[in-house]
């Protein structure tokens, strides 16, 4: 079963099949309607749907442009838009976003950076990440969602904060106190070896010890004000942009809602990207959708809920998941008519094992 759940086409299938599954629940009581709204969709509203799903990604990939040229200051934004697409792939074919990171290291390998420095700035891009959408989650919501009529959305809401927060915590132990992290680590892969959690204590200890290392050769980003604001700027434009996507959509397809249902409707898709961080499935799969469609429908009613979510997933995730398979196939000279393994994918090739 583990080896079947590491074949790339078998994880692109075990997705769709989620995806139908959780279509299947949007639409059975609202099929004509949902399909009625969305084939009157007209081409140039398509078009700027699917334009809106970039932008999140040109964003990402402006910031890993930065990133990129603390180290190599000719690092084009070209290259890291690409970096940015490849990490969207490899995330959302694995389970829990596991690949996204090490394929963004080798496309920076390919860009002509070692190994470590590629792996440093795709943890302090991580960092970045995590901090900005804490940041955000915080202010949406205590001020929209806080008082929203709905308690299980607020208590998922608030666990999920906790849990993302704790994330950003240790990593900010992992910059200022790499010693403390050192010992919190270790200390809690030896408990979870002796709850007999995990089996290959020592392989675990190596790999996190690996990760301490690269992250610890670019903290000196984080300490580069400049970097740090252009950064932290660039993310929070692609929050707002990404969570804004289902508002923006409803527009297009002409739903009753009003510029005052903005807000409520940005926290409630990040309510969404919050919870996702329990779903342990490529691309969240089947989850996502679901809860969308759940959630939104206290909002929009159902059939609405049902079209937002079919064309945002469509415009965030699915056209996004082959642009960065296309840059992922290229880079790695992979046929993608043959059976790939995911670990294969995410094995440095002969170019890349040269460079440290």
């Amino acid at each position: 079963m583990k080896k079947l759940f590491s074949n790339v086409w078998f994880n692109l299938l075990f997705m769709l099949s989620l995806t139908l599954a959780a279509l299947i629940f949007a639409l059975y009581d609202s099929f004509e309607t949902v399909i009625t709204t969305i084939v009157n969709l007209q081409l140039h509203e398509l078009l700027i749907i699917m334009f809106w799903g970039f932008i999140p990604y040109f964003l990402w990939g402006s910031v890993l442009t930065v990133l990129g040229r603390t180290i190599m200051p000719k690092f084009k934004l070209s290259q890291g838009i690409v970096n940015a697409y490849v990490g969207g792939f490899m995330s959302g074919i694995t389970p829990s976003s596991t690949g996204g990171q090490v394929a963004q290291t080798l496309a920076y390998r390919k860009s002509g950076m070692k190994a470590s420095q590629g792996a440093g700035l795709v943890w302090m891009d991580f960092f970045f990440f995590q901090f900005t959408f804490i940041i955000t989650a915080f202010v949406l919501y205590i001020i929209f969602l806080g008082t929203f009529r709905n308690l299980a959305i607020n208590v998922v809401f608030a666990i999920s904060l906790a849990a993302n927060s704790a994330l950003v915590v240790l990593l900010w132990i992992m910059i200022q106190f790499p010693r403390l992290y050192h010992r919190i680590v270790r200390w809690s892969i030896m408990l979870l070896h002796k709850l007999k959690f995990v089996k290959n204590k020592e392989k675990i200890l190596e790999d996190w010890n690996s990760t301490i290392t690269h992250f610890t050769n670019a903290i000196a980003v984080s300490n580069n004000a400049p970097v740090f604001w252009k950064v932290t700027g660039l993310y929070f434009l692609r929050h707002i942009a990404y969570f804004s996507t289902p508002f923006a959509i409803g527009q297009l397809l002409g739903l009753p809602i009003a510029w005052t249902d903005y807000w409520p409707m940005l926290a409630l898709a990040n309510f969404i990207s919050c919870a996702n961080t329990f779903v342990p499935l490529p691309g969240s799969s089947g989850a996502t959708e679901s809860l969308f469609v759940v959630v939104f429908s206290t909002v929009i009613g159902k059939s609405a809920a049902a079209s937002t979510m079919i064309l945002w997933r469509f415009a965030n995730f699915y056209v996004p998941l082959l642009v960065g398979g296309y840059f992922f196939v290229n880079i790695r000279h992979i046929n993608p008519l043959k059976p790939i393994q995911t670990e294969d994918l995410l094995k440095p090739g002969e170019d890349d094992a040269n460079g440290d």
